[in-house]
């Protein structure tokens, strides 16, 4: 699958340069470029330091990647799947939202 269009979504999401997806993902920024581009695929560990910088799973950049490759240009919000939402926020809201939500859990 072409994740591609997804480490650029994310990495623009968080306001990072190449260079600083590479310094926060243990590779050099044209590994980067070339991943944007995609001119290069990319090993288990590359996804793994990645979903690290991200704050994210594996699993959820190849969530986005599908969901980019159906030809959303511009990710729709209202239809996006709630995990995609999520990753987008910045750490402090996502556990904000983590402890509403448990809250929200339990008193059901």
């Amino acid at each position: 699958m072409d994740i591609s269009h997804a480490i650029r979504y994310m990495r623009k999401q968080k306001g990072w340069s190449q260079q600083q997806l590479a310094d926060f993902s243990n590779t050099s920024k044209s590994n980067i470029c070339n991943l944007e581009n995609g001119n290069q695929g990319y090993s288990p560990a590359l996804l793994q330091y990645l979903a690290q910088a991200f704050n994210c799973s594996v699993s959820q950049i190849f969530l986005l990647a599908e969901y980019l490759n159906e030809g959303q240009v511009q990710p729709n919000w209202q239809h996006m799947p709630i995990d995609l939402l999520f990753i987008q926020l910045p750490p402090e809201i996502q556990s904000h939202l983590r402890q509403l939500m448990c809250s929200i859990i339990d008193s059901q």
